[in-house]
């Protein structure tokens, strides 16, 4: 089910179709959502008085989007080792909580993160079967060699497109990974193997995962910057980050030596869904990539991203309930939301300082440009040709400044 966009979606690139282009094979359009935590006012807020879960108000304004996707894919920062639930340091969370955000219309989730072994072997292992029996596909950690190599990287063909995911983690907080356990560590050795991996199983376009970043930090760092440049030289075609808690700037690049550009890296996409009330932690960024197939090549046809907020709504009671809300939609309509002054007014505040962020972001780890390829004939026959950067569209910063996307939507809960 396609359903209209919500509010406001920027438009970082888009890529028209060559005039001379083959037709189109192909179409997918991906939906990236940020960290899933676990703070245990989270799971409170959730419990029945039967003592089960119900995390679909969570979702529920968000869940349109997400289900509008051909693939939407979550951050799963979170263990599910069973009770005793708990949450900041070593989180374990309820398995409702895996299977609302499954319902709310995510497809994949990501595991490899610094809270991968926060529960230790019980932890990885229980997480893995849960997500199994829930048949959420996943990929990052695995319980062993064994399963990893038949696994990973993980291959989906959907919509004449043959996607190939990847996730890797900085870390796990200084917990060394139990044996026979494997979390993806950010390796560059491991890495090639598992792009060539991808390209020899027929991937069409490869997207890395990565955890990675310093804490509530909004810029990327050099380390960042350098593994997403090393990840773009050996395959990948797009780079979605996590981790920081916080939206860090976004980059779209075009090397002269890779066909395929724009390269988007998304260094951060903040925090989906936490108890983290900080005004840069209470919010993030679901990133929207569409890609397009044709000629036998699969590119990056258009990128686009949508503020939302964590919401913490007072119901019948005095109970604090959470909700996730598409911010340009709520800050139009913040009747329909419940928001009050105090929320609205941090709702606008995160609001302006996510688009403020991201207008200020340069285009690329270069600049916004493309490669136009001028070729050159002697009798008819291809002489020799030429390929040189050009501005990738009439301006070449800042990302979303031309043109700026506004789609009027209404959620179904209303």
């Amino acid at each position: 089910m396609r359903l209209k966009r919500l509010s406001c979606l920027m438009l970082l690139a888009a890529v028209a179709c060559k005039a001379a282009a083959q037709p189109c094979v192909g179409h997918l359009r991906l939906v990236f959502a940020g960290d899933l935590m676990g703070h245990m006012p989270l799971h409170k807020a959730a419990q029945q008085p039967d003592g089960s879960y119900d995390y679909e108000p969570c979702f529920r304004y968000v869940k349109d989007y997400i289900e509008s996707a051909d693939l939407a894919i979550l951050n799963l920062e979170v263990t599910l080792a069973g009770k005793p639930y708990t949450g900041f340091p070593c989180f374990s969370s309820p398995d409702a909580y895996a299977a609302a955000a499954r319902d709310a219309g995510f497809d994949i989730f990501a595991t490899a993160n610094n809270h991968s072994v926060d529960k230790g072997r019980r932890g990885i292992e229980r997480t893995l079967r849960i997500l199994d029996s829930l048949d959420i596909p996943h990929l990052g950690t695995y319980a062993d060699e064994q399963q990893r190599m038949e696994t990973y990287p993980l291959i989906v063909n959907r919509n004449g497109i043959r996607l190939a995911l990847l996730n890797y983690t900085y870390g796990t907080n200084g917990i060394a990974v139990p044996r026979p356990n494997v979390v993806n560590l950010i390796d560059t050795l491991q890495m090639l193997q598992d792009i060539k991996k991808a390209q020899r199983h027929g991937a069409d376009f490869i997207i890395a995962l990565m955890h990675w970043g310093i804490e509530y930090q909004r810029h990327n760092n050099k380390e960042q910057q350098r593994i997403a440049r090393w990840l773009f030289d050996h395959g990948c075609g797009a780079v979605v980050g996590a981790h920081p808690h916080v939206v860090q700037n976004l980059t779209i690049d075009a090397n002269l030596d890779n066909d395929r550009y724009p390269e988007p890296v998304v260094y951060s996409l903040g925090n989906f869904f936490s108890n983290q009330q900080d005004e840069d932690c209470n919010g993030g960024i679901m990133f929207e990539l569409e890609l397009l197939k044709q000629g036998g090549k699969t590119e990056v046809y258009s990128c686009a991203y949508m503020p939302v907020f964590v919401y913490r709504a007072v119901v019948e009671g005095g109970r604090r309930q959470y909700r996730i809300v598409p911010s340009s939609d709520a800050l139009s309509y913040p009747d329909l939301y419940g928001l009050g002054a105090a929320d609205l007014n941090r709702l606008k505040r995160f609001d302006l300082s996510t688009r403020d962020l991201l207008q200020d972001c340069q285009a690329g780890l270069g600049s916004l440009y493309r490669i136009q390829e001028t070729r050159f004939y002697d009798n008819g026959q291809p002489a020799w040709r030429r390929r040189q950067r050009v501005p990738y569209l009439d301006y070449a910063t800042p990302f979303y400044g031309h043109p700026l996307r506004c789609v009027a939507w209404r959620s179904r809960a209303f």
